[in-house]
């Protein structure tokens, strides 16, 4: 194995390979024309014999397509798959995210012991490959997608200042791949559809008490939905009458449904009173809506969905137990009530039921991705 540089990549370098990605984005190209350029202008800075760009569920950080020339294999993808969405590994991207890195490498994550990584001894190691570099595309609050770079396994792994190199550029082409996103919603978008949230209130006796301009837009919207829902008394979405009511009832209520320009669209109800007037907020759905729209196909309560989504971010019972001011006991108990419903017997077979029953055949089928991180359903 020959010797890699333990610094950083010569300043020069950095310096074009940042200049020829910023170049890259203003051409605003679709994500996979972005990882493509990527593959020709980064192992000019940090060599690598293969560059892999990633779409990333937001909500999720499971896979929802990419680029993969020189990357590992066809024929060991299953392998991989296997082991990122089941099995304990270094450096699965959930772990980076939480703790707050945007590039490591395996060599690095196992202090030169690439062998304790099932990645490295199933995947990478048979087929001739060495290290592996990933690296978090996020920015301010979002993460966008990954790159992974590889290296063969007769090149020495990737030095710290490599991947120090990496977190540099790292900002760049996140912020070029959330425009990509953008771009390709603003070309498929419906103008028609509301810029902003809209807001219905409901009497306790079921009457409208009011409805801003925008709810009124939404209001119109929904009353094309593509699934047909019929309209209720008074002209309203069977789906807003159905939150108002539940809400009246338990004190909050969600609804998801398809918009007439083939968006998610959420309906979230809450009582704001002993008299039982309701407030209906209608606006798009963000990614932490979609997947759960995912999970109520399981029929999952709502805490039983923060808890499944969170299992699935990656945190253990006791960070959920304290981001939702639960007990970890009660954390295991919605969580047992996850498996049940799903048919999972553990976070890893959760994972593994999520990914190849919901975003797997996404990828294949190559559909595009919208603003938000998740697959774009254009004229539906």
């Amino acid at each position: 194995m020959t010797r890699s540089n333990t610094g950083l990549p010569g300043g020069a370098a950095l310096r074009r390979a940042r200049t020829s990605i910023e170049r890259l984005c203003l051409g605003l190209p679709d994500p996979m024309t972005l990882f493509s350029g990527l593959n020709e202008i980064i192992p000019a800075a940090v060599a690598a014999d293969g560059v892999c760009g990633l779409t990333l569920d937001p909500a999720t950080l499971m896979h929802t397509g990419g680029f993969h020339e020189k990357g590992v294999p066809h024929t060991h993808l299953p392998r991989l798959l296997d082991i990122e969405y089941g099995e304990e590994d270094v450096n699965h991207f959930p772990h980076l995210v939480r703790t707050g890195r945007l590039a490591a490498g395996l060599w690095q994550a196992t202090r030169h012991r690439p062998h304790t990584s099932c990645r490295y001894r199933d995947v990478y190691r048979p087929t001739g490959m060495g290290d592996e570099m990933r690296v978090v595309l996020r920015g301010r609050h979002t993460v966008w997608g990954a790159l992974v770079l590889h290296r063969g396994g007769d090149r020495a792994p990737f030095s710290e200042g490599e991947i120090a190199a990496m977190e540099s550029l790292a900002p760049t082409i996140a912020e070029g791949l959330r425009r990509s996103y953008l771009r390709h919603d603003a070309a498929t978008a419906d103008s028609q559809d509301p810029a902003a949230p809209g807001l219905l209130t409901f009497e306790p006796d079921g009457g409208i008490g009011g409805v801003t301009p925008s709810g009124q837009l939404w209001l119109d919207r929904l009353g094309g939905t593509p699934d047909g829902t019929p309209a209720g008394p008074g002209g309203l979405p069977q789906p807003v009458l159905h939150a108002s009511r539940r809400a009246r009832t338990t004190g909050d209520a969600s609804v998801r449904l398809y918009g007439a320009a083939g968006r998610w669209v959420s309906l979230t109800a809450t009582r704001m009173d002993a008299a039982g007037r309701v407030a209906v907020i209608i606006q798009p759905s963000r990614p932490e809506h979609t997947i759960g729209i995912l999970m109520e196909a399981y029929d999952l309560t709502s805490r039983e969905q923060d808890v499944a989504q969170l299992v699935v971010y990656g945190m253990s019972d006791t960070e959920i137990s304290q981001r939702l001011g639960i007990s970890p006991y009660t954390v295991r108990d919605h969580l047992k009530k996850v498996f049940d419903k799903t048919g999972a017997n553990s976070r890893g077979r959760l994972l593994r039921i999520l990914y190849f029953g919901h975003y797997q055949p996404g990828v294949e089928s190559g559909r595009a991705m919208g603003a938000f991180g998740w697959f774009h359903t254009p004229g539906r």
